[in-house]
């Protein structure tokens, strides 16, 4: 069995949605328990919750066949793959966005109890299997009665990695120290010349699970966007 896949969904995999894990509410640990209350309280109706995200090109190519026209193509398409999920297989069931949607939950905490995430010197998650080419697409409070998943049993991929390619080749040396200067980074993809205008150097030149890594076009797209809503608030 896939340990990334708990819900076993050609539906959800066809999206390229392919990480999935389920938790049951009330065993999530205290903290996590209480803000959830804190931030939806509506939480106290559900029975588990279910974390979905995508791993390597496939959700790119799902995506792009599905057409990009709307304002936010990456959530709406992951909504509405989601939504056909649930119709086709629990169509009693009730269910709720948590993610995309209003509420602010910290999904890296939840990639960590799932086993999914390491941190990395560049500050984008990494994964024993996907790299850092994996991403967290939804969060989905739900009445279902999966079994839990297992917690993902992995090493960082960075403990084992000496030459550190990403903190050398970082073009604003953000990494220098061994800690993530955000400042330093923004400050050079704001220059007219900068080499990550749209893509993330550092991040390319990491080896681990390189045959995941993202097209060029959807590393622009992320980076892109991200460079719009940096450039909006200077």
């Amino acid at each position: 069995m896939n340990p990334y896949q708990a819900l076993n969904s050609p539906l959800l995999n066809d999206a390229g949605l392919n990480c999935h894990a389920v938790f049951n509410l009330a065993e999530l640990p205290l903290a996590a328990r209480e803000l959830l209350s804190e931030r939806c309280p509506e939480a106290a109706q559900y029975r588990q919750l279910i974390l979905i995200g995508h791993g390597g090109r496939d959700f790119w190519q799902a995506l792009q066949a599905a057409g990009m026209a709307s304002e936010h193509p990456v959530d709406d398409f992951t909504k509405a793959s989601i939504q056909r999920f649930f119709a086709s297989e629990h169509p009693d069931t009730p269910y709720q966005f948590l993610y995309p949607g209003a509420y602010t939950i910290s999904l890296q905490q939840l990639g960590s109890l799932a086993g999914w995430h390491h941190p990395s010197p560049f500050m984008v998650g990494m994964n024993a299997t996907w790299g850092s080419w994996f991403a967290y697409r939804a969060v989905v409070l739900a009445n279902t009665a999966y079994p839990v998943t297992p917690a993902v049993t992995s090493e960082s991929p960075c403990a084992h990695c000496d030459d550190k390619p990403c903190i050398g080749s970082c073009p604003a040396q953000a990494l220098d120290d061994g800690e993530f200067h955000l400042l330093k980074c923004i400050t050079y993809r704001r220059q007219a010349n900068s080499a990550c205008k749209n893509t993330c150097i550092a991040r390319v030149r990491c080896p681990v699970a390189h045959e995941h890594r993202y097209s060029k076009a959807q590393i622009q797209y992320h980076y892109g966007r991200s460079m719009k809503i940096i450039e909006q608030s200077h």
